[in-house]
């Protein structure tokens, strides 16, 4: 089981950090296999934040959505396309496996064999038009048999021989291979000396000699100088005339029009297209052909591998896609609740406080764990990005306590260093429109509407006169791709500590902003700091009452 602890989607420094942070504590307590991840691009402040502290960005995950790769069996008997059937067959049985993927070469699969496989065949065998042909080799007779190869004129290539037991008089062996050319025959005989100096007189390509019994050394000799190939099989004529049969290659019978998956295809969507879902499995191949595992019936029972701890969130719509098919485990979170349904009891602290990361730095301090400075360093600008450096309305003294033990432990002035991490991301221009509307993006739903949020912070709005135009057409596409009913943008002015809202959508959302209105699409806030604590309760609110 993996566990991953990852923030929003459109991550800010705060869900960053704190995801860092708390899988450094879970580390310490002794939890493996845990990994902070991220859902999204990291923007400017957190990418200077990290590069500051020399730390790798968390592992991107676009979605948590069950794989292939991760239910499927990766460790699967294989053999090769020259690998008598005889030998499938019983390692089948000894594996109690039921399929089993036939390889070329280069080890890339060509096809699979299923017992069902090897019964449609045999039973072809009967057929009599085919009932003595036979394809094999002397390598594959050897590893069907076990028998000893006395000599050996017909090479070891494969080839197509007509299988005949010597089991008549001699007056009428002749007669029985008629027009067939001796040298492709392959005639299995026990002691029967007269049927024995007849198939080396004729020429025939193979003699089997059955039960173990021996040839005289003048039909030995005789065989080399007709160029006849002579083999012992320690088993009866019966017995030895059925292994010649599955002595034939499993290239031969190997099912090639096998169903296939990526390793990462989403295993809803193998569902979907795979209606009729192969009862033994289907085999796992990437791009280049090779192969990763199987896929069975079974597989798709499992369990996701995959468990979640959500930090600064604690909803769906927010989270890394494939969340709601996966195990939430732990939320840290200091926003509302949202809804979502996990299997059991989980672990759920979402304080009223300014920052995530403030709650993950309480954990270090309440509990005594040794902080690393880079790690406090972190969690410092998580609170001072998410407090707007504690001018934001929803700071609180837990923020303040908190960040001078972290002042403390990171050896840095929060002031000096607070306004070092917004310099970094106060450029609208340099970020490009995109970025500014969809780094720090959140939706919102009320009665069954969905809006969504973006925060920026700047250092004054002089950049927002000449990149207005650019803002709009993007919000305009983020409302449109999103299916919005609105779409905003809040432009914070941390140094005069005041904003300005950036609106598209349906004029009767529009019309009902109780905000000044600048000019078109452009509303005052005042003194507003806080998307969480003072737009979005009051958005949330008109909501309800227009629609």
């Amino acid at each position: 089981m993996i566990t991953y602890i990852i923030g929003h989607k459109n991550p800010d420094t705060d869900s960053i950090c704190s995801a860092i942070a708390l899988t450094e504590i879970k580390k310490a307590r002794g939890q493996q296999d845990i990994y902070a991840a991220r859902a999204g691009d990291l923007n400017p402040q957190t990418t200077f934040i990290l590069e500051r502290f020399g730390v790798e960005p968390p592992l991107y995950l676009s979605n948590v959505y069950l794989r292939a790769k991760d239910i499927m069996t990766s460790e699967i008997f294989t053999v090769h396309k020259e690998t008598p059937i005889f030998n499938v067959m019983k390692s089948m049985e000894e594996e109690k496996i039921r399929i089993v993927p036939v390889l070329d070469d280069d080890d890339k699969p060509i096809g699979v064999v299923t017992l069902m496989d090897i019964a449609e065949w045999q039973v072809a065998q009967t057929s009599t038009d085919t009932s003595r042909k036979i394809l094999t080799s002397i390598p594959n007779l050897v590893a069907t048999l076990g028998g000893t190869v006395l000599t050996n004129s017909i090479g070891n290539d494969q080839k197509v021989l007509s299988l005949y037991v010597g089991a008549m008089m001699a007056t009428h062996f002749e007669s029985t291979i008629g027009d067939t050319p001796p040298r492709e025959c392959v005639v299995v005989v026990g002691d029967r000396e007269t049927i024995q100096a007849s198939a080396i007189k004729l020429g025939v390509g193979i003699l089997i000699i059955s039960g173990g019994l021996r040839i005289k050394q003048e039909f030995i000799d005789a065989a080399k100088e007709n160029n006849v190939t002579v083999m012992s099989s320690p088993y009866d004529t019966a017995t030895t005339s059925q292994l010649v049969r599955l002595s034939a290659p499993a290239g031969k019978i190997c099912n090639t029009n096998y169903k296939k998956v990526s390793p990462e295809d989403c295993v809803e969507d193998i569902k979907m297209t795979i209606k009729n879902f192969a009862e033994t499995g289907v085999l796992a191949i990437d791009e280049s052909g090779v192969m990763h595992g199987i896929l069975t019936k079974t597989d798709l029972m499992k369990p996701s591998p995959i468990q979640l701890i959500l930090v600064d969130h604690n909803e769906i719509s927010q989270a890394v896609d494939g969340a709601e098919d996966v195990d939430i485990i732990e939320v840290v979170d200091h926003h509302r609740l949202g809804n979502f349904h996990t299997t059991g009891p989980i672990t759920f602290r979402c304080d009223p406080i300014g920052s995530t990361s403030s709650i993950v730095a309480g954990i270090y301090k309440a509990e005594g764990l040794e902080i690393d400075k880079k790690i406090a360093g972190l969690l410092l600008s998580g609170v001072l990005s998410d407090t707007v450096i504690l001018r934001s309305p929803t700071t609180t003294n837990k923020d303040k306590e908190i960040l001078k033990w972290l002042e403390e432990k990171s050896g840095l002035d929060h002031l000096e260093f607070g306004n070092e991490i917004f310099s970094a991301n106060s450029s609208m221009k340099a970020r490009g429109a995109k970025a500014v509307v969809r780094d720090d993006f959140k939706v919102y739903t009320a009665k069954g509407k969905d809006f969504g949020i973006g925060q920026v912070e700047t250092i004054g709005f002089d950049e927002l006169e000449s990149e207005k135009a650019n803002i709009k057409k993007e919000l305009e596409q983020t409302r449109e791709t999103k299916d919005l009913t609105m779409a905003c943008l809040l432009i914070t002015d941390i140094g005069k500590g005041t904003s300005l809202l950036m609106a598209v959508g349906e004029g009767k959302i529009l019309g009902a902003f109780e905000y000044p209105k600048v000019e078109d699409n452009i509303y005052e806030l005042k003194n507003v700091l806080s998307r969480k604590k003072q737009v979005a309760p009051h958005l949330l609110n008109l909501f309800n009452e227009i629609y």
